[in-house]
């Protein structure tokens, strides 16, 4: 199931960015909010581009972590975390079928 799960998460990374995804959305810390326009835009777009997923980020398999660095800022954390539905009360273990939500922050927010 892992190959279906990261999937489904390369997909969702890959879209969340650009357009409304019926099955998450990304959220980010305030101090990742702060950050200038220009900044945030070159954060997103490494964060879809990522593709250095390792035995040591990546155990599962899932692309559900990952780490960027850009010029000039501290390492930026990113991490899908699955719900049972858009509400966000509840976790779920179906990673399949979770409503997934992408957060970004710095690698010192973790």
């Amino acid at each position: 199931m892992s190959k279906t799960v990261r999937l489904k998460n390369d997909a969702f990374r890959k879209a969340v960015f650009t357009r409304p995804q019926p099955d998450g959305k990304a959220i980010m810390t305030r101090a990742v909010a702060n950050l200038a326009g220009m900044t945030k835009a070159l954060l997103f777009h490494e964060i879809v581009n990522f593709d250095n997923f390792t035995e040591g980020n990546d155990p599962y398999g899932e692309h559900d972590f990952g780490c960027v660095e850009l010029a000039g800022l501290p390492k930026v954390y990113w991490k899908i975390d699955y719900y049972e539905d858009a509400t966000m009360v509840y976790g779920t273990e179906d990673r399949l079928n979770a409503y997934r939500v992408l957060i970004v922050m710095f690698a010192e927010e973790y």
